[in-house]
């Protein structure tokens, strides 16, 4: 079939489109990890959306399982509703913040956490082999009742109004835009909402976490306390000053874990980032003494981490955060009301004064991942560029015939020329 699990669930090979059969074969694939299984099912507003989602509770159905159809919903919210309702799995139709022409789907188990790599690997071997049961064992499909629930618990991680502030969200017209506006008013603040359509034709076009520029001059203009981005199924955040400018997932993890230390809510004084967090970060966090321990670029494995050690919050510089005393996933909309928490005490830009290292991304494509990284001119290559530097990390991706270069570097200039380097080199492996 050449659908697999990724580092996020399961996308379209190599740009592909997802089908209906590859949702059908997972949602059967479930009823063969746990016999009957409840399956509740959300997804964003993307036109395929709909198709793949009852795709998927037909796959569930004729496995014997029962599906509950969410309907639009944040990726952390189908994770909440597994919990409260005590289903096996949770599913999610989403391509995050990807173009509206594609799509994906992410799966949780029955704790809330991101579908562990061994049963991943288990569903995949299903995938081309149908279970179906007898025509009276069949499951059946039923709507979510109460999605208010999920606004409510919002609104109660709060410990502060928000009364007298306001607000800029763009919802990058996704499922943000259901919730967001609707969490920040029931806290008293004033709402200017952006990007709030669910035709699914523009999800995360020019809008949204990717595209913050609309939201940064909208803020200005209304003079707003800050501004928040989501991306298509909300479980990622981008905030922006008060004065228009970012602040990523790096200075979102010190603020919050700054703030728990306070409090005395940060066990073992850890928090938990990736191998792309900034080093600027992680000498921020020593000062106040935290401690950062790195995993692998994938909020699963930040999840994972933070399980393992107990860590109260992670996050991944895109703006996956994790604040574990509310929830297991990434949550946006909770992050952004955990951060307007904080500027009674002072502006935003303030608490993100956070000094960071230049970093320099970049991206190449190629025909064999594999050959590429093994190839002698590039490992000396990536020698050579690392000494210059002082972080290089060059990685296949995980989706795309593509090889990706990471350089940090005390100047912009020398992250860009030891990037530079390396891409050059495998170019030229290319046509050897």
């Amino acid at each position: 079939m050449g659908a697999h699990f990724g580092t996020d669930g399961i996308r379209g090979v190599a740009g592909e489109q997802l089908t209906a059969r590859t949702a059908f074969a997972l949602g059967n694939a479930l009823c063969r990890l746990h016999k009957r299984p409840l399956v509740l099912i959300g997804q964003d507003t993307r036109t395929s959306s709909d198709m793949l989602s009852l795709a998927l509770a037909a796959g569930v159905t004729a496995g014997g399982g029962e599906a509950v159809l969410c309907g639009v919903l944040p990726t952390a919210a189908v994770a909440f509703f597994v919990r409260k309702r005590g289903a096996q799995f949770g599913a999610v139709v989403s391509a995050s913040h990807n173009p509206p022409e594609f799509n994906g789907l992410k799966v949780f188990d029955g704790q809330g956490y991101k579908l562990a790599e061994e049963s991943e690997a288990r569903a995949e071997q299903y995938f081309d082999e149908y279970s179906f049961a007898p025509p009276l064992a069949c499951g059946r499909a039923y709507r979510l009742k109460n999605r208010g629930a999920y606004l409510d618990f919002l609104v109660s991680c709060c410990d502060k109004p928000l009364a007298g502030r306001t607000f800029v969200l763009d919802c990058a017209n996704g499922a943000a835009g259901a919730f967001a506006p609707r969490a920040f008013r029931a806290l008293g603040a004033k709402v200017i909402a952006l990007s709030c359509g669910r035709s699914g034709r523009d999800i995360n076009v020019k809008c949204g976490a990717l595209h913050p520029e609309q939201l940064a001059a909208a803020v200005l203009q209304q003079g707003a306390d800050a501004g928040f981005c989501y991306d298509g199924d909300a479980d990622r955040l981008i905030a922006l000053d008060e004065k228009g400018v970012p602040v990523d997932g790096d200075k979102l993890l010190c603020i919050l874990a700054s703030d728990l230390k306070e409090k005395g809510r940060l066990p073992k004084d850890l928090a938990v980032g990736t191998s792309h967090t900034n080093t600027g970060a992680e000498r921020w966090l020593e000062k106040r003494g935290i401690s950062l321990a790195r995993t692998d670029i994938g909020d699963k494995y930040v999840a994972a981490c933070m399980r393992k050690s107990g860590a109260a919050v992670g996050a991944e510089q895109s703006g996956h955060v994790i604040l574990s005393e509310y929830s297991t996933t990434g949550d946006g909309i909770l992050t952004s009301l955990k951060i307007a928490e904080k500027l009674g005490e002072k502006p935003l830009s303030a608490w993100a004064d956070i000094p960071l290292f230049p970093q320099y991304n970049v991206s190449v494509r190629v025909k064999d991942k594999v050959r590429v990284l093994g190839n002698e001119g590039v490992c000396e290559a990536i020698e050579r560029a690392r000494a210059g530097v002082d972080r290089l990390m060059v990685r296949a991706s995980g989706t795309e015939p593509v090889v990706r270069i990471f350089a940090e570097a005390e100047t912009l200039s020398a992250a860009r020329r030891a990037a530079d380097a390396v891409r050059r080199e495998i170019l030229r492996s290319e046509v050897e």
